[in-house]
């Protein structure tokens, strides 16, 4: 499986953990390597890079860190 799709894995279980439900990964217009996705319910957003420059992370964002505002 290619990393990307690897990072998608983590990143998704990481949102589940905080009540997050995830919309499907949208690329990046420009970089391949990045895709981004938004909870249905409070819209905080989750990133993944899979070629990250060496002043960045993989898998960032609000909806990695913190929990949905808007649980059903």
């Amino acid at each position: 499986m290619r990393k990307i799709e690897l990072l998608k894995q983590e990143a998704l279980k990481s949102c589940a953990h905080r009540n997050h439900e995830m919309r499907r990964f949208q690329k990046h217009p420009w970089r391949k390597n990045i895709s981004t996705s938004e909870c249905r319910h409070c819209g905080m957003t989750v990133v993944v890079n899979s070629k990250p420059m060496p002043n960045e992370i993989d898998i960032m964002g609000e909806a990695v860190a913190l929990h949905c505002d808007n649980p059903l």
